[in-house]
């Protein structure tokens, strides 16, 4: 039927309660009315049904808009996110960055590289910060070998320091040999000992305690194809100097691949 806004027109010689409550019926219904678009409710479309306590809904990520989930039930914000059925968080690519950006807690960036010796992660820190460090070598170069060793370092500022940082590592390989070694060196080390394919690292960044743990798993050095495990610690021996950009990964020769880096507090 159609919708009559004020249907209730009672003109009787009753001096109050009928007209009255006839009368409040009426603005009820003109206040209802007035809640759908053309002030219709057969429309059934209810005015500015497109916002929640006075924010819009939008498939398009910005500023004061509510995103919606897509069709499988994730929050697909952008190209620029890492989609999950039970989380979203933002990836920010750092490649090619020329300051240093603050990560969030639970933010991840993004730095690929080619034929690098050096590759600044462009990632500003501050004492109480907790980051997991991925390395992908997409195209490594393997050590000289015949004993010389080459490592790969996070240099913490960009900046080297004489011997302010004691390592502890040891390397396995398929072949059943195995070592130990320790001593002083001059940032952290990530990689020791000839090239892996890839390294996973906790960075720790407190005044007191700004430290690196770093396993990677590789294969070979010289003409042998051995498959490696290596587990290393760094301790940085300064509890004055501030950690204040995330710094700078070296490698012994040039590499190509990406660095993931992900604040966790």
């Amino acid at each position: 039927m159609p919708y009559t806004r004020r249907p209730f027109n009672y003109t009787g010689t009753l001096p109050n309660q009928v007209e009255n409550d006839l009368g409040l019926a009426d603005d009820n219904f003109d206040i209802l009315a007035q809640a759908f678009v053309n002030n219709d409710p057969a429309t059934g479309i209810v005015k500015n049904a497109d916002m929640l306590d006075g924010f819009h809904a939008s498939q398009t990520p910005a500023p004061n808009v509510i995103v919606p989930l897509n069709a499988s039930g994730i929050l697909d914000l952008s190209a620029t996110y890492v989609k999950s059925n039970v989380y979203t968080f933002r990836r920010v690519n750092l490649t090619n960055a020329t300051s240093d950006y603050m990560l969030q807690v639970g933010e991840e960036a993004y730095i690929s590289f080619s034929d690098a010796t050096s590759v600044p992660l462009r990632i500003a820190t501050q004492s109480g910060t907790l980051y997991n460090l991925y390395i992908y070598l997409t195209s490594p170069s393997f050590a000289q070998g015949n004993g010389v060793i080459a490592s790969s370092f996070l240099l913490p500022n960009n900046t080297s320091y004489t011997n302010a940082f004691y390592r502890a590592g040891a390397l396995w390989d398929s072949a059943g040999t195995g070592v130990a070694y320790g001593g002083n060196i001059s940032a952290f080390e990530l990689i020791g000992n000839q090239f892996p394919a890839n390294c996973f690292a906790i960075i720790y960044n407190e005044i007191n305690h700004k430290s690196t743990t770093a396993i990677s798993v590789h294969a070979g050095y010289d003409t042998s194809n051995y498959a490696r495990w290596q587990h290393i610690n760094c301790v940085w021996n300064d509890y004055t100097t501030s950690w204040t950009s995330l710094g700078t990964i070296t490698f012994p020769k040039s590499s190509s691949g990406f660095i993931l880096v992900r604040r966790l507090a």
